[in-house]
């Protein structure tokens, strides 16, 4: 295609190449007359490419251009950078590359960012980079997919969709799919989808409804006020975990966390993770929920302990 072939011409001249049109020509596999045909379109899109005859004559540009003078300003070009850095920073494999060569188009340092962006954590998740480039070829190529999923309700399924995009959201990769058993779209934490199959049949669905505007957990899940009493020993977690408005000091040193949460086994499990800095005040049917989960976890322990 031209565009593409006028953006690599531009590269190669930004980055100091001085090229004669069959050097190009030859670079691109087009004909001579190709390549004067697009160092004439650059010209007319006000890009000052010269072109000198002679000995080590050739097509270049001036060593103070910079693409910002004619197509982007500097405001969008860090806009540009960050969003490729932030995809990187949240795993997006293999895009460090393409940093790298628009920060060159754009005559920029590494050290010149303003953002920096890591979402990487001590483990790594149930979504590398092989199953993100298959579900990426299989939006890309609209084809239909198939896997089985592990719901946070502990449900398990075998599913059929259409992949129709990618989202990131929360620290995590979620696919946006028409799910044909449920006649709908829809959002799937990609980590929690398993056996994935990309089949070879294809789609021509188009998206219907833009994922960002669905919430994912308020419409998936009945909220019901929740009030906790957190030690101040996880005071650190506190600040991390929930809304300001949300959080009340004590006297003591303690906190009070009261706010909207899913009753849930999800929950449960989260809130275990205080171990006894954390106590459930509302509901009482959540304090039992607890209660109970704990008598179980102790009754394993104990078993576990006599038998050995």
């Amino acid at each position: 295609m031209q565009i593409e072939r006028l953006f690599k011409i531009l590269f190669l001249l930004l980055n100091g190449t001085c090229a004669t049109s069959k050097e190009l020509a030859e670079r691109c596999s087009v004909s001579v007359r190709t390549i004067q045909r697009d160092i004439d379109t650059l010209s007319l899109a006000g890009i000052p490419v010269h072109s000198s005859r002679g000995y080590r004559g050739g097509v270049n540009l001036p060593r103070e251009f910079t693409l910002d003078k004619t197509f982007i300003t500097e405001r969008e070009q860090a806009d540009v950078l960050n969003g490729l850095q932030a995809l990187h920073g949240a795993g997006y494999p293999d895009v460090n590359e393409s940093f790298q060569k628009l920060a060159a188009v754009f005559r920029k340092k590494a050290e010149d960012r303003w953002l920096r962006v890591d979402f990487s954590s001590w483990h790594d998740s149930g979504f590398g980079k092989e199953k993100f480039n298959r579900l990426k070829e299989a939006i890309l190529e609209k084809r239909v997919i198939e896997f089985t999923y592990y719901n946070s309700e502990n449900q398990v399924s075998q599913r059929i969709a259409e992949p129709l995009c990618m989202l990131f959201r929360e620290r995590a990769w979620y696919i946006w799919a028409f799910d044909r058993g449920r006649q709908e779209e829809c959002a799937v934490r990609a980590s929690r989808m398993r056996n994935l199959v990309v089949k070879n049949e294809s789609f021509t669905r188009v998206m219907q409804s833009n994922p960002m505007d669905t919430p994912d957990y308020a419409k998936a899940y009945e909220f019901q006020r929740v009030v906790l009493r957190i030690t101040g020993n996880y005071a650190f977690r506190i600040f991390d975990e929930f809304p300001e408005l949300d959080i009340h000091q004590q006297p003591d040193g303690s906190f009070i966390v009261d706010q909207p949460m899913p009753v849930n086994e999800w929950l449960m499990g989260y809130l275990l993770s205080f171990a006894d800095g954390l106590d459930v005040l509302e509901p009482q049917s959540l304090r039992r929920m607890m209660r109970e989960k704990i008598s179980l976890m102790l009754q394993k322990y104990d078993r576990q302990l006599s038998d050995s």
